[in-house]
């Protein structure tokens, strides 16, 4: 993703979060914590779905959001938020009608850590990604 520039040289992740969904499972309306360091991105698999944005979202019902802007995630897509899109507005997932699988890459800013939390010696020796 550095390669291609969907993300800066200087970002390299450190953790991730890998949804499984089922047929009509959904995730909530929310705004992704600010210890998390801006951008992040989310790898979408196995089939598509939307994503809905907006200030405030009215849930309507079990996996039914109702917002203002709706974006679709198709196969293989890479969403990057950032700015308003990741600091001000929520997000959600609507229910999913196939089987789905995303990955969100995030980077914990290192004054954030958890006391006593060390690196995987391995996870040190990455340098940022050369163009």
């Amino acid at each position: 993703m550095v390669r291609w520039g969907i993300l800066p040289t200087t970002y390299i992740p450190n953790s991730c979060c890998i949804n499984i969904h089922d047929e009509g499972d959904c995730i909530s309306p929310h705004i992704d914590h600010h210890d998390f360091v801006r951008p992040f991105c989310i790898v979408s698999f196995m089939s598509k779905s939307n994503i809905l944005f907006w200030k405030e979202i009215n849930i309507i019902g079990l996996g039914e959001f109702r917002g203002s802007v709706e974006i679709p995630l198709p196969v293989g897509s890479v969403l990057v938020l950032k700015g308003n899109g990741a600091d001000v507005v929520r997000h959600c997932i609507l229910g999913v009608r196939h089987r789905r699988v995303s990955v969100t890459f995030r980077r914990m800013d290192d004054d954030k850590m958890s006391y006593g939390f060390q690196l995987d010696p391995k996870l040190e020796e990455l340098l940022p990604y050369k163009l």
